[in-house]
């Protein structure tokens, strides 16, 4: 009877290793501030993601206010999530901190995951606390595009709107584009200089901006 205690101790132990090994987010900072494009202050943190146990490594973007703390007071923002070729941080950290001025949450994530992966991302950050689940945006690069639109496609009506970045779609991704491609902004490499102002004006038309 000791022996099947044990055996059943040891099986239950292992199920919720596993469980914790699998896809999740972890916070683990450290916690920064850094000045936006416009002069107001963002607060800066990592959240990484775990794919396979796989470290992914992503940071999250928040308003700070006049004290440079996030105003956990405030109600729910809009959630703009921007997938891009890991290490290359510069272009889109740019972009997402010129968003968050405007009263969003923002995350930029290096990603090399599937649509599927793509899909358990989104759907955790989704349930972060002050994010509003039903303003949710996110941006690609051409690494990511494939993925990031067969992962839309999954998610239909909770995602309200996608962003590609010079896009180079192939596949199944490339039918969904000129099948829906109406309903993303694209936006090609001669625009990219009008990065922010475009996607503001984009995310002004399906209602995150007030």
């Amino acid at each position: 009877m000791k022996k099947l205690i044990i055996s059943l101790v040891s099986v239950i132990l292992l199920a919720l290793l596993g469980i914790v090994g699998m896809n999740q987010m972890k916070k683990n900072g450290p916690r920064g501030r850094v000045v936006s494009p416009a002069g107001s202050t963002i607060i800066v943190e990592e959240m990484s993601y775990y794919i396979n146990g796989e470290k992914v490594f992503g940071k999250v973007f928040k308003p700070a206010d006049e004290n440079g703390n996030f105003p956990d007071s405030t109600s729910a923002m809009p959630l703009v999530i921007y997938f891009h070729e890991p290490l290359k941080t510069d272009f889109p950290e740019k972009v997402i901190k010129g968003l968050v001025s405007d009263g969003i949450i923002g995350y930029t994530c290096g990603f090399r995951g599937s649509d599927k992966d793509a899909v358990n991302m989104i759907k955790r950050l989704r349930k972060e606390k002050q994010v509003n689940s039903d303003m949710v945006f996110l941006i690609c690069d051409p690494v990511c595009g494939d993925n990031i639109v067969k992962a839309v496609s999954k998610l239909g009506h909770s995602i309200q709107g996608l962003v590609l970045i010079e896009p180079a779609l192939t596949g199944k991704a490339r039918e969904i584009y000129v099948r829906y491609g109406l309903e993303f902004l694209t936006i090609k490499d001669s625009m990219k200089g009008d990065a922010v102002s475009l996607i503001e004006d984009y995310l002004e038309e399906r209602g995150a901006l007030k």
